[in-house]
């Protein structure tokens, strides 16, 4: 048979490419090093072509800009250029070394070694003076190409320690060995500025330019516009992301003086309470339309909401859970080691010296990742709902008010709100579980044979203890929140009606309900509690039975059990203990979220005023302020009589309109009708121009007086005064410590009815709306303020009292019995 035949050439690449050619370090050298130079070559001439190009008239104002700048060094720029000058320096003093003969290569060719250093000292002057040229230019990033280049020396520094390491016979080491290893320190370095890829030069513009401005900023006001325009971890690169140095100097500032409001940075737009409650608004409309109403709604809107930021934090549970695991896996094989070290290879000590290494880096970071994404995500979701659920309340219908009450609203967004989010904790352990408990029986079965089946079926068994506890668990948690629903209202409703407690003197029965209903949620609470630490004590004796049954059926089986197998039994029942621990308050936290979730589901499924109850017009589009056509109307929908039916109603621009009636005759409703309020069952409704509403009972907000009558709006001196004394309040500001500036107490206890009723029908007047509904407005004045009141809202033109001669008359509805 005729040999194939065989270029020289071929047989040259063959060699050139051999693991254990002596050369093999310079050829892939200076390969890479020309290709350095021949790129930058490239990249310099067409950078210097497209400046030819692009050079004008802006050129001399970039450069009298430049020149107004200061550049202040940082100790990012400085270690870049310290480790590239320390490279070039140690190939300079190579390229020494090999003139005088004082080394000797490991190399055969001359040629190659002496291009070798020459190729590698060229190519880091370059970049030393690449580094040297980023000040010049005050760049803030590195180019691509110089992080290109330090991640490739990195790799290509780290390929051949480790072959030299394992390729290495127990030989002294020499200089160029030493060099070798520097240079690895330096690329490391290097590798790392370039992953976090911020310069860190800062720019600091000089103060002697005329375009200076006249009035500097003072330090707190740069610190809030810097704050406000600026989210660290929104900009934050990889590298800081992983390593959370992107919190840093905010810890710096703390350590040098008290940390302040004003230096606590904005959060990242995608984690604000508008972005989250968008996001959820529109993943609950999604949900709704495709899926209809139902409580499975509420649990696919959140699963949109979240599952991309879960996903992400499930990855690195996954990560963290089988890494972990690879500590107790080589501990076996460690002890071998150490115990018949005359039969072993010392690299399978250093592997195994790095897989430990490896294994543990990689463990803390996705520890650290998930357990920071979790958070994040609870931070979104608690957000998102507390806003949903807010919003809720402003849109409920009068019928739903009756049944939810803003004690239990408010336990809607502090307690069930805070059930779900701390869910979003544990629920990574929900495939964690499996996967440790998986890891947990193979290192077992590796090391014990048979006895990692006694382990796993005391796992089980332990773990199916938890089932019953589970279900009895939920019980007690719905007893719970419903104890809680009944003490909040209650609560609720005796701070809202406090004075007449004091005025009637039922303190004492009341403090015994509130009483009797706490002593009905601390037993609830009792049980639960109890029923809880019993749970704990069993899943935490749980590691110590899982060991003793394990190696005693090891003993009875005929198991060996060397010292090696028992370290690694110890090391993984240690890490066994995560999830039995954990368990518990997995399926604690699952069945709390599951029974707050129902509530919330329960309540966002609560009918809503009617969107399109009233059409709202110009007042430029019809002569008619209100009108209603063939209206029916009724507080409770169900019923088989409308609260108001067959009403006609046409109010024109101006008009000053009485509705009278005896009690309960519906003259509230007639208004509420006109507000939207009620539920319309046929009909139209139209309205023009602005409304301004006063209830039959008073509310007054927590503040000051003159707060209740502005009303967010516009202080206006002229006609704030002219609405005071046509409100009959100036004698009122007399008998007030502070005039208008009092501070009125919760709920406007220390005022009258008919202070409050009058500072009410100032802040509608105030309002300069074209439509007042007023609702029994003199129902808590006296005979003679009602008379006065009556003469200036009823008798007196509107356009007098706004003080607009050009305005037409206002239209006013008010009832009276």
């Amino acid at each position: 048979m005729s040999m194939p035949f065989v270029s020289a050439a071929e047989m040259g690449l063959t060699q050139w490419l051999q693991l254990n050619s002596p050369c093999m370090k310079e050829h892939i050298s200076i390969t890479m090093q020309l290709a350095f130079l021949a790129f930058f070559v490239i990249h310099f001439a067409w950078k210097r072509l497209g400046a030819v190009r692009n050079r004008g008239v802006h050129d001399t104002e970039e450069d009298l800009k430049k020149q107004s700048i200061t550049v202040k060094q940082s100790f990012s720029y400085t270690l870049s250029l310290l480790c590239s000058v320390s490279i070039f320096g140690t190939h300079c003093f190579i390229l020494l070394l090999l003139f005088q003969n004082s080394t000797v290569p490991r190399c055969d060719s001359s040629v190659s070694v002496f291009s070798t250093e020459i190729s590698q000292a060229l190519s880091w002057l370059i970049v030393s003076l690449y580094v040297i040229k980023i000040k010049e230019r005050r760049l803030l990033e590195f180019p691509w190409m110089l992080r290109s280049w330090w991640l490739c020396s990195f790799i290509l520094s780290l390929t051949f320690t480790a072959h030299f390491i394992t390729a290495n016979d127990h030989k002294p080491l020499g200089f160029k060995d030493y060099a070798d290893l520097t240079s690895l320190v330096a690329s490391l370095f290097l590798v790392s500025l370039s992953i976090r890829g911020n310069t860190g030069l800062h720019l600091l513009e000089s103060t002697e330019e005329v375009t200076e401005p006249l009035l500097l900023c003072s330090e707190t006001e740069q610190i809030k516009r810097k704050s406000s325009s600026f989210s660290p971890y929104g900009n934050a690169t990889l590298f800081q992301r992983i390593t959370f140095s992107w919190i840093n100097p905010l810890f710096s500032l703390g350590y040098k003086k008290p940390l302040e409001k004003d230096d606590v940075p904005n959060i990242d737009v995608e984690d604000s309470a508008q972005t989250c409650s968008q996001a959820f608004d529109k993943n609950l409309k999604t949900t709704i339309e495709q899926e209809g109403p139902g409580r499975a709604f509420f649990y696919k809107s959140v699963l949109r909401f979240v599952w991309k930021k879960a996903a992400i934090n499930a990855v690195f549970a996954v990560v963290n859970a089988s890494t972990a695991y690879i500590g107790p896996y080589l501990i076996n094989d460690f002890v071998v080691f150490l115990t018949e070290k005359q039969d072993q290879s010392l690299n399978y000590g250093y592997l195994l010296a790095l897989g430990f290494l490896s294994a543990k880096i990689v463990e803390t970071v996705t520890q650290r990742q998930w357990i920071f994404g979790a958070r994040q995500l609870g931070m979104r979701l608690r957000a998102a709902l507390i806003s949903h659920i807010y919003q809720k309340g402003l849109l409920l219908s009068s019928q739903s008010r009756q049944s939810h009450t803003s004690g239990e609203i408010i336990n809607y967004m502090s307690v069930d709100v805070q059930r779900i989010t701390d869910f979003i904790w544990y629920v990574n352990n929900i495939w964690m579980l499996p996967i440790q408990i998986s890891a947990a029986i193979f290192i077992l079965q590796k090391h014990l044979g048979l006895g990692a089946v006694a382990a796993l079926v005391t796992t089980l068994m332990v773990m199916a203890c938890n089932y019953p506890l589970t279900r009895i668990q939920r019980t007690y948690q719905s007893d719970i929140m419903n104890a809680k629903d009944e003490r909040m209202k209650a609560t609720s409703e005796i701070l809202k009606n406090m004075k007449i407690l004091k005025l009637q003197a039922w303190d004492n029965q009341f403090l015994n309900k509130v009483k009797r209903l706490r002593k009905k949620e601390y037993d609830c609470l009792w049980k639960s509690l109890r029923l809880q630490a019993f749970t704990t004590f069993i899943l935490w004796g749980a590691p110590a039975l899982i060991s003793v049954v394990t190696f005693v059926t090891c003993m009875l089986i005929g198991v060996k059990l060397t010292s090696g197998a028992v370290l690694s039994a110890l090391a993984t029942f240690q890490m066994l203990q995560s999830p039995i621990f954990g368990l518990p308050d997995l399926l604690s936290a699952l069945v709390q979220s599951k029974v707050s979730a129902d509530r919330i589901a329960s309540y966002l499924q609560q009918s809503e005023t009617q969107k399109d109850a009233v059409e709202y017009l110009s007042k430029d589009d019809t002569e008619l302020s209100v009108e209603i056509e063939n209206g029916a109307f009724s507080w409770e929908p169900e019923a088989s009589r409308p609260t108001l039916d067959e009403i006609e109603l046409r109010v024109k621009t101006g008009m000053k309109v009485a509705i009278c009636g005896a009690v309960g005759s519906g003259k509230s409703s007639l208004l509420s009708s006109i507000l939207g309020e009620i539920q319309k069952l046929r009909g139209t409704v139209r309205v023009s121009g602005k409304q301004a509403y006063v209830s039959q009972s008073p509310w007054i907000l927590t503040g000051t007086i003159r707060d209740n009558i502005l009303f967010g709006s516009i202080y206006e001196s002229e006609k704030y005064e002219r609405t005071v004394k046509a409100c009959a309040l100036i004698k009122d500001f007399e008998l007030f410590s502070n005039g208008d500036m009092t501070q009125i107490g919760e709920r406007g206890i220390n005022m009258s009815g008919g202070q409050k009723q009058r500072i009410q029908i100032a802040r509608a007047v105030y309002q300069d709306a074209d439509v007042y509904l007023l609702d029994d407005p003199f129902s808590a004045v006296d005979a003679h303020t009602g008379r006065q009141l009556f003469e200036v809202m009823i008798m007196l033109n509107e356009r007098m009292l706004n003080g607009d001669t050009e305005r037409e008359d206002s239209t006013l509805c008010y009832t009276s019995s």
